[in-house]
């Protein structure tokens, strides 16, 4: 049975480091290949939700040269995004977890743990890429 795991994804400072336009290819490289080898369903938590629907999110994503689906957007609460992630947690059980994300204070205040935090001016490097994989293996492999 294949386990149902999110990845919450922030876009600005995870993926797009430098402009709108400007997304780091390294980075959509890393995201894409992560997802694809642990069969990821990415959660979009950024603000580029607000403004763009799940559609136009995944065109953008495909755009950059992201070819793993989208699979849903978290709630707009405007209470922070870990109570946003939490709510879409109670709402959407799943197996697991990961959070990427530059700015991880509000996330982490309300207990959530699988947190990989980026560095904004560099995004989703090989390294992150790296925690993001000790986590998930960890997770497949609990029965």
């Amino acid at each position: 049975m294949d386990k149902t795991i999110y990845i919450f994804t922030d876009i600005d400072g995870v993926l797009n480091t430098v402009t709108r336009n400007d997304w780091n290819p390294v980075s959509c490289d890393l995201y894409d290949e992560l997802c694809q080898e642990f069969g990821l369903r990415p959660v979009i938590t950024s603000t580029w939700r607000v403004n763009h629907n799940k559609k136009d999110l995944q065109r953008i994503f495909e755009y950059q040269g992201i070819t793993t689906e989208i699979h849903d957007v978290t709630p707009v609460l405007n209470e922070g995004r870990g109570l946003e992630i939490l709510e879409f947690l109670r709402e959407n059980p799943c197996d697991g977890y990961v959070i990427i994300d530059d700015n991880t204070r509000d996330i982490e205040s309300v207990g959530l743990d699988n947190v990989v935090k980026c560095r904004s001016w560099v995004g989703f490097t090989k390294e992150e890429y790296d925690i993001c994989r000790e986590i998930l293996i960890k997770i497949t492999k609990t029965p």
